[in-house]
């Protein structure tokens, strides 16, 4: 056990509130704190995210169902002596909470009382603090980050590592067809913890990205590969998913030339072929599902890369083709930043809005100021796909 996890394991009950608090802001909750109720015996707050409005709670209580469940009792008697309408439960604990127990809470309140139950817990506040607000863990904690694990660091060396074996076509890629790829990563927070060896047999078979009509998979090791054949002794892409959560998919098939010597990266769907941005979408909402089915609840870092690329120029579509178009990319190997986003929290609108910033990114790097022209507002925009993206 690090620092941070007996931090939070050992946490007195006032601090674990002010954490609280701090947390669900950071998450993008709207929070208007009440302070220390009588209806809780605890810190609450009134809550809202994106069209939801609710109550907020935070318990060091060891039964934290025994905890929710009387507190969700209480909500409902405040909910009728106030005739006022709840649509959103949250509850915080700094207890773990498996898959199975989080979903089975989440039907029970929703059968009982008609809220959704957003439940986080301490893998979720573990994944926050590391990825995204480490200044929380010295600000309530007085753990500082800098001198723990190193835990984004780590990331990023297990991503260069996959991005090498690519361009070297080692391990999985080994048979992958030369030429410029697109790859993305999914990594659960959890991937460095001690963890029970999981049967590939009984992992889900990965997505791969741009969906391709054939898909061949094969469990071998402590993996589940789907490769993406096409006729040939090679193969456009494939998919990986290990035992210990890593999620790697690749793909030749986003890249064509529209003329000799024009390479183009397709970034929308078009005449039945897949784009960039709604293939990433995709393949990251269905892996969330993977990932949840596999025991994993908290928040998961994405990576999407571009390799072998120097020379390419991204493709918009219908929407744009003039005379002038945007510089190559010129960088042979490109990642964005790390985004992070929720195993649980798996609506589209959801996925949609924790993936703009890297979609964007990339679509900068290749001269587009104004980043993607999907995804504004945890919204599809250009009906190409719209509605159609799959919910996992």
């Amino acid at each position: 056990m690090n620092e941070l996890d007996y931090a939070l394991e050992t946490v007195d009950e006032e601090t674990f509130e002010n954490l609280a608090a701090a947390f669900l802001r950071s998450r993008g909750y709207r929070t208007r704190e009440i302070g220390v109720s009588e209806t809780f015996d605890g810190w609450d707050a009134r809550v809202a995210m994106r069209v939801r409005s609710g109550i907020a709670h935070a318990s060091i209580a060891e039964d934290w169902r025994e905890q929710l469940r009387a507190d969700a009792e209480k909500l409902k008697e405040m909910e009728e002596e106030r005739n006022e309408r709840y649509h959103l439960f949250v509850f915080v604990t700094n207890r773990d909470v498996t898959g199975q127990q989080e979903y089975d809470m989440e039907d029970e309140i929703a059968e009982e009382y008609g809220w959704r139950l957003r439940l986080y817990h301490r893998q979720d506040l573990l994944g926050e603090i590391y990825n995204n607000v480490p200044g929380l863990a010295k600000h309530h904690l007085d753990v500082n980050l800098g001198f723990d694990t190193d835990h984004l660091a780590n990331l990023e060396e297990l991503l260069t590592e996959r991005l090498n074996a690519i361009q070297e076509r080692r391990d999985e890629a080994t048979d992958l067809d030369p030429g410029p790829t697109v790859a993305i990563h999914v990594v659960p927070n959890g991937i460095f913890s001690t963890r029970k060896t999981r049967s590939t047999a009984d992992m889900p078979d990965p997505s791969v990205l741009s969906e391709p009509v054939s898909v061949a998979t094969d469990a071998r090791g402590k993996l589940k590969v789907a490769y993406d054949r096409d006729g040939g002794l090679g193969y456009r892409g494939y998919a990986l998913l290990r035992n210990d959560g890593l999620y790697e998919s690749v793909t030749t098939r986003l890249f064509y030339e529209s003329e000799p010597g024009e390479l183009l990266l397709r970034a929308s769907a078009e005449d039945d072929a897949p784009g960039l941005d709604a293939s990433v979408v995709v393949a990251v909402r269905e892996t969330l599902a993977h990932l949840s089915s596999m025991g994993y609840s908290a928040t998961a870092s994405v990576w999407i890369s571009v390799l072998g690329a120097a020379d390419a120029k991204l493709d918009r579509g219908r929407v744009e083709r003039s005379s002038t178009s945007p510089p190559a990319l010129g960088i042979d190997r490109y990642s964005t930043e790390v985004v992070t986003t929720s195993i649980a929290d798996r609506e589209r609108e959801a996925v949609l809005e924790d993936l703009e910033p890297a979609l964007s990114e990339l679509w900068r790097q290749f001269g587009y100021s104004e980043g993607t022209r999907h995804v504004e507002d945890g919204e599809w925009h250009d009906g190409v796909v719209g509605d159609d993206l799959p919910s996992p």
